[in-house]
């Protein structure tokens, strides 16, 4: 058993979801060097046990000197972190010197240089270690911050970095925590679901905005800050969170996912090698799950095109992947240069890697913990983790160095404080890891004579990343002054303008100069330079509104397409949202996204506009708004008096606009007035009734658009349950549009009473897939409902394989509170998955084994696979293309094959329609629109079938894919089979 296990239904995608199932010998470095890098690099091991171990995070000092942290307790917390200087005294760039620098730091996850010493995240503390007598020891510790949460090892805070703006960043990781200065404990900070930045000369702690969750920051060359986590590798944090506290905006954080290259919810990767079997979500297989150690390589030696492109790990798949980014209006794209391979992939299971860090010397120094489980205990099913141990590789640690082809020499960083020339020069040098520290030193040193040299410096570098670091250097020595702002509000470079605009920030409510000035900057053609001047004029007090009004309205009705901007420009009208609305009202609120702001906007002025002014606001809108800006208005007050600290109590006014506006009887408006209504407990009007009743019709009438059906649907959300009830069942009928089915389910889900449920398991068999889908989540999701979905399952009615069982599915029974719950699920699966057929698999499991034969797998894929499957070409597609099933291992094959209906993907379900003419097909959906669904039948021909023609749909709940095929071939074969389908295309 694990030393932790959770007890909660509801658990969220695991860190690493992966695990193996095998052996546990660690190979030692000779053996494991089985990598595939870009052909335009080499990689060099520079340090492995025992000269580290479970290395988790490395920084350089200003002397160059290379410090990694430890992490030995992962991931059961049996061990304490240690800080490991490593010297390479040959200078051959490999290091031969091992020296504990700190130990007894808990499960430490960061560090970074700061003031002669280190940060270290070691929660729930954030610690200072200095070395004060030159002996390569810490022999001082001060808790700096306290309070951070201490749970789940990749979990707790981490990735401490040095900001352009000179506050210290931090990820959350997952964990949170009630952080507080140790001289004021009882002032502590929920920084939630945030990342966080701090400032140690002020005490100062801020929340940065939604976190990624995951394992690491990447801050860029302008100071734009990257997050990742799981399946989601990259995530863009466009601005800080502050800007919008308190406000109802839409998104309602700031982080922004920003890959092109993912399918859905995951974007492919490209492994090397066999893979192993993943319990927990083998769809996951080949796709981003354990995505970390987000890195900005900033060292600039790099070949052309691969400077300032983001690396992430994986280290579920062994993996590094690279992202070009770029632009795309005021955020940034991620895009796949590398198709179909990866920068840097191994076939040693046991390489994971989890960081990287750009050198001194512009190198890229890879971290592999080398662990042979990876996964937190926390989600390994027990039966499972008793075969594991979880100990192996807690010996072993690598460092690598990616350098372009020919290497790259051993950099000597000298910052020497009595050459302050020599140091300011550096804040131009090529590489990120140079300037940065550069700056840092020269702000920790406090040395007011930097200041000429500073502005020397601004006023003749022709380096722009120079000029940047000039500005904020000097701020953070406090002396940047009016003039070099002004000079930079017209830098020919939009990175140096948007950071002039944040840098003049907080000068802007004193100085009409840098104010007036700024707001010239509405005409920048640079999305993010837009963006900061809204988010900055934000900043300002209500008293300064008549000042900047005439600029966010003008934003208001040209700058609204993109999203970042668009929220901006709401947080900058917050002291004036009901003016603007009134301003706004009669233009077309349906181009480009201005409805979005309208919403916005209203959602504000009804968390703090007066109740006379939404009074006056909606009897304007009662005529001179359109019937979308009527809508849009409508439920962004709403929204916001939902969430107003004082209620609204006298509603005359509201009642008497209310009844103006629903007698345009725009059946949007209607039930954005109606929802109003609700929110102000004001009673609804006697022609109610009669529009209820209307909806319904509209609903029933098969003439009408799918468009109007679903407006009057939504109207029926106000009608009691009971007199909507057989409407919404009839609504589940295959012959109805899927957008309705859809519709209709939600209402019944918001009903949420047992009644419900045993009706959707009677029309079960009959449902659509997507519907089905949406109706599994109401069985197992309301836990009411839970016996009556076991009921199901154990009698056939519903398949186990239609659930979509993964593992947080499969917890939301086997971990419920309620012990009869827990006993019947446990009869029907485990927490290590689904398994229908155990005989089947037994028989045939020396496969895995048997050495196999890919070119006679192919003679056996094409005679017993072909009529369905289509493999490199071969083939038909009736079910899935199996080309990319070379991602998942052997035994999820295995498993795949001879128990199809285990978990089946309900996509290549069988379903068999009846036509109103008694024609009956039989295949699987391919594809349902409103009009038509779309049936690929066994000899692969398509059958194209008009929902009106339908006259029932049923499934039997079971995969196309027959049970049995162990009975037509013997273990050879299917050896073959299964070294046929393994086999990687792309080598």
């Amino acid at each position: 058993m694990s030393a932790f296990r959770l007890t909660k239904q509801f658990l969220p995608l695991a860190g690493f979801l992966f695990i193996l199932i095998g052996g546990c010998r660690v190979k030692t470095p000779s053996e494991s060097e089985h990598f595939r890098l870009h052909p335009d690099f080499e990689m060099q091991l520079v340090a492995a046990e025992p000269m580290i171990f479970d290395p988790v995070d490395m920084a350089f000092d200003e002397k160059g000197r290379a410090f990694v942290l430890e992490m030995p307790g992962y991931p059961l917390n049996d061990a304490e972190g240690k800080i490991i200087l490593l010297e390479d005294n040959n200078s051959d760039g490999k290091f031969d010197k091992r020296i504990v620098f700190a130990d007894s730091l808990g499960v430490a996850s960061s560090l970074m240089p700061y003031e002669g010493g280190f940060l270290v995240a070691s929660p729930p503390h954030l610690l200072m270690l200095k070395d004060t007598d030159g002996d390569s020891r810490a022999d001082f510790r001060k808790i700096l911050l306290s309070g951070f949460s201490y749970g789940n090892l990749q979990h707790n805070f981490n990735g401490l970095t040095y900001g352009l703006d000179n506050w210290i960043y931090a990820a959350n990781g997952g964990n949170s925590g009630n952080v507080y200065w140790p001289d004021s404990p009882e002032n502590k900070h929920n920084i939630r679901g945030n990342d966080l930045r701090f400032n140690l000369k002020t005490a100062t702690l801020e929340n940065v905005g939604r976190s990624s969750g995951g394992f690491e920051l990447a801050m860029d060359d302008w100071g734009n800050f990257f997050g990742t986590h799981n399946t989601e590798h990259i995530s863009h944090i466009v601005f800080p969170g502050k800007y919008i506290e308190g406000l109802l905006l839409k998104p309602t954080h700031t982080l922004d996912e920003i890959s092109d290259h993912s399918e859905g919810e995951l974007a492919r990767i490209y492994p090397i090698g066999r893979q192993d079997t993943r319990v927990n979500h083998p769809e996951q297989s080949g796709y981003f799950s354990g995505s970390c150690g987000i890195t900005f390589y900033g060292g600039n030696v790099f070949p052309e095109g691969f400077n300032n492109n983001i690396f992430v790990a994986d280290v579920v798949l062994n993996l590094i992947h690279r992202d070009v980014v770029h632009p795309e209006g005021a955020s940034f794209t991620a895009s796949r240069q590398d198709l179909q391979t990866e920068f840097l992939a191994s076939t040693d299971r046991s390489f994971r890697p989890v960081n990287m860090v750009t050198g001194p010397d512009g190198a890229l120094y890879l971290l592999d913990m080398h662990r042979k489980v990876i996964e937190h205990p926390e989600w390994i099913p027990d039966e499972i983790e008793d075969t594991l141990d979880l100990n192996a590789g807690k010996d072993a640690g690598r460092i690598y160095r990616i350098t372009p082809k020919g290497g790259l020499s051993v950099a000597k960083p000298l910052f020497d404080p009595q050459n302050l020339e020599a140091v300011v020069a550096n804040l131009a040098h090529p590489n990120q890891w140079q300037r940065m520290t550069a700056q840092r030193l020269l702000v920790e040193w406090q040395d007011e004579r930097a200041v000429p040299l500073l502005e020397n410096f601004f006023a003749a570098t022709p380096e722009t990343l120079g000029r940047l670091h000039a500005l904020w250097t000097l701020e953070g020595l406090g002396k940047l002054n009016e003039n070099l702002l002004l000079k930079a509000l017209d830098d020919s470079s939009p990175g140096i303008r948007a950071n002039a605009i944040l840098l003049a920030e907080k000068l802007l409510p004193t100085n009409e100069n840098l104010l007036n000035k700024i707001i010239l900057r509405a005409e920048d053609p640079d999305p993010a330079v837009k963006r900061q001047l809204m988010l900055s004029l934000s900043t300002l007090p209500y008293p300064m509104s008549e000042k900047i009004y005439p600029v966010v309205l003008s934003f208001a009705q040209t700058q609204t397409s993109d999203v970042w901007i668009r929220m901006a420009t709401a947080t900058a009208g917050k002291h004036f949202s009901i003016r603007l609305l009134s301003d706004l009202l009669t233009q077309n609120e349906s181009a480009n996204g201005k409805e979005e702001l309208r919403e916005m906007l209203a959602k504000q002025a009804g968390l703090t506009a007066t109740e006379t002014e939404i009074g006056e606001l909606l009897v304007h809108s009662s005529y001179a708004a359109t019937d979308v800006g009527k809508t849009r208005l409508l439920e962004g007050l709403a929204e916001g008096i939902k969430r107003r600290n004082t209620p609204i109590t006298s509603t005359e006014t509201f009642t008497t606009a209310l009844n103006l506006i629903e007698k345009s009887e725009q059946t949007p408006v209607i039930r954005a007035a109606w929802n109003l209504r609700k929110t102000l407990n004001i009673p609804f009007s006697a022609n109610s009734r009669r529009l209820l009743a209307n909806a319904a019709e509209h609903v029933r009438n098969p003439q009408l658009s799918v468009e109007k059906r679903l407006e009057n649907l939504s109207l029926l959300a106000f009608s009691p349950f009971a007199e909507k009830e057989s409407l919404l069942y009839a609504l589940l009928n295959t012959r109805e549009p899927n957008a309705l089915q859809q519709a209709a389910i939600d209402q019944l889900s918001e009903e949420g009473t047992t009644a419900v449920a045993e009706k959707l398991i009677q029309l079960w068999p009959e449902l659509g897939p997507e519907t089905k889908n949406a109706a599994g989540d109401i069985l197992l999701y309301q836990e009411t409902n839970h016996p009556f979905l076991l009921t199901a399952l154990e009698s056939g009615k519903i398949n186990r394989g239609e659930m979509n069982f993964h593992l947080e599915r499969r917890r939301a029974l086997l971990f419920s509170d309620d012990e009869s719950v827990r006993k019947r699920a446990e009869a029907l699966f485990t927490d290590a998955g689904v398994i229908t057929r155990k005989q089947a698999l037994e028989k045939m499991r020396p496969a895995l084994t048997t050495p196999g034969n890919a070119a006679n797998g192919k003679t056996v894929f094409t005679s017993t696979c072909g009529t369905c499957h289509r493999h490199k070409g071969e083939g038909s597609e009736v079910g899935p293309d199996l080309t990319e099933i070379y991602r998942k291992s052997g035994q999820t094959l295995l498993h795949d094959i001879l128990d199809p209906n285990a978990a089946a993907d309900t996509r290549y379900i069988s379903h068999t329609i009846e036509t109103i003419e008694r024609e009956i097909i039989t295949g699987i959906i391919l594809q349902e629109t409103d009009a038509e669904i779309i049936l690929r039948q066994m000899n692969g021909t398509d059958r194209n079938i008009m929902r009106k023609d339908i006259q029932r749909l049923t499934s039997s709940g079971l995969s196309l894919m027959p049970e049995g095929l162990e009975n037509a071939l013997n273990i050879q074969q299917m050896a073959d089979l299964l070294a046929f389908l393994q086999e990687n295309p792309a080598e």
